[in-house]
């Protein structure tokens, strides 16, 4: 880029030009097809599913899975309308930077920074459950232990090169899938075929305590936290940045990951409820952990919270891999630290990794101060509300996209969302109502809305205050460490 592009402010990007990422210099195209895929699915199967799902259950009941459709269903048409973004132009930014091509700036600067604050609230989440899981075999232990612990652990996956961070992550994911899928086979067979060892496991359990035993309004307030158990789907759009063949690989990336996210979350949520009441459940240790220690069977419950521990360390590096590279997105157009545009020789943004570890870290501190299934489930309704937001601006950048398609701006491609606009703004609807709807809740979730609003208007004022320091300054320069600048 010129001196003179490099010193325009955010406000004053030419509309007229072809759109120019700075965000993307540095990285390395180098992850497989089914690198990506796996990298989709492995952040999206996460602590959601392992912890989160318990505490769903009980105050449920089996009628969860009506919430897990109708989120299902969104997530399906979220990840069509972020595909036929990424197969236009693939981005490590993701869908931070489709919305500055496609909306504006600021749009960008407030969507970006609401999702890195989430993705630190859903790796500090990721954390404290590793808490959860460990006190399982060391109660007696420190709770902030192993927690640091991980910590370590997914920040050196990260400092990595991003096709070693692809190989241990699709061991996770894959790890991942062989357990889901034993978990719901064993679990089908007992329920079918059980005996002594499972006295009260039944079809039955579906219906006989009811099928929604606290009404339907529980089916609508849980949504937020179903939405939050789907989060990091969207990584599959961060991924495809630094994808081989985006333009083929994506689409099958979305098809599959829909698919197996679809058929795991809800075969889980009916296998749970088919093998015990759904009053069994709690938020105090993993579903699937309570579930299989009921059979009696010695150290099936141990094995499968070693699974769920392999999993949310999986998701805290899916998670941290997805920040780090949205927050260089973010500093490559001056919206965030100077020092978090540095990235290195391999394609790793060191400087985003260091800073965002740093934010990580306070999830430890709290756990000093609070216990660790307390800290997941504030952070989780916190999470929720940013998630909600991060989704309505994929959608909202979505219809702009198809507006510059449509007035020739750009060109189409095969890979088209189904039943545009009328499927935008339904998803947008369903996501405003459940936005709305934790008005109505006198938990977290409610005080996770209030600091969420609070939340956009700080990161106004930060837009103001980068677009001041830009015009000053000038763009920070992005050419990697090591390589001649300038």
């Amino acid at each position: 880029m010129s001196a003179n592009t490099d010193s325009a402010t955010p406000d004053e990007e030419p509309a007229a030009t072809a759109y120019e990422e700075r965000g993307e210099v540095g990285y390395r195209r180098s992850l497989s097809h089914l690198q990506l895929q796996m990298i989709a699915f492995g952040g999206a199967v996460g602590v959601g599913l392992f912890l989160g799902l318990g505490e769903q259950l009980s105050s449920v009941g089996p009628g969860l899975i009506l919430s897990y459709l109708v989120v299902g269903a969104l997530v399906y048409l979220l990840m069509r309308a972020l595909g036929e973004m990424t197969v236009y132009r693939p981005a490590t930014g993701g869908f931070v930077s489709y919305a500055r091509e496609f909306v504006g700036p600021r749009f960008a600067h407030l969507t970006g920074w609401i999702y890195v604050t989430v993705a630190v609230l859903v790796g500090i989440a990721e954390i404290s459950a590793v808490g959860v899981y460990t006190a399982y075999w060391f109660p007696d232990a420190p709770a902030w232990l192993s927690p640091l612990v991980a910590l370590c652990l997914v920040f050196g996956t990260n400092v990595l090169t991003v096709r070693a961070f692809g190989l241990i992550e699709s061991a996770a994911a894959a790890i991942k899938v062989i357990a889901i899928v034993l978990f719901l086979v064993t679990g089908v067979l007992v329920v079918l075929f059980g005996g002594s060892g499972a006295p009260e496991a039944s079809v039955t359990n579906l219906w006989e305590g009811g099928f929604l035993p606290h009404g339907v309004w529980p089916v609508v307030l849980v949504m937020q936290a179903v939405v939050f158990s789907f989060s990091a789907v969207e990584v599959t759009a961060t991924a495809a940045g630094e994808a081989k063949d985006a333009a083929r690989s994506m689409p099958k990336a979305v098809r599959g990951v829909v698919f197996r996210l679809g058929l795991f979350y809800i075969g889980s949520v009916l296998v749970l409820s088919m093998l015990l009441p759904t009053d069994h459940y709690s938020g105090d240790e993993s579903p699937f952990v309570t579930a299989l220690s009921s059979l009696g069977v010695p150290y099936l419950g141990g094995i499968m919270n070693l699974v769920v521990l392999s999993a949310s360390l999986s998701g805290v590096n899916a998670a941290l891999y997805a920040t780090i590279r949205l927050l260089r997105n973010l500093a490559a157009h001056g919206s965030a630290p100077k020092a978090t545009v540095l990235i290195d020789r391999r394609g790793v943004p060191t400087g985003a990794l260091a800073f965002t570890s740093l934010l990580y870290l306070v999830g430890v501190v709290l756990i000093l101060f609070a216990d660790a299934g307390s800290v997941f489930f504030l952070a989780l309704d916190a999470a929720s509300v940013g998630i909600l937001l991060a989704w309505m601006a994929i959608f909202v950048s979505h219809l702009r996209f198809r507006a510059r398609v449509r007035d020739g701006s750009i060109a189409s491609v095969d890979f088209r969302m189904p039943g545009f606009p009328y499927t935008d703004w339904a998803c947008l609807a369903v996501l405003t109502a459940i936005f709305c709807s934790l008005v109505f809740d006198s938990g977290t979730a409610y005080a996770g809305l209030i600091a969420t609003v609070a939340l956009l208007a700080v990161h106004g004022a930060t837009y103001e205050i980068a677009k001041r320091r830009v015009a000053r300054k000038g763009l920070p320069d992005v050419t990697p460490v090591g390589r001649a600048r300038g």
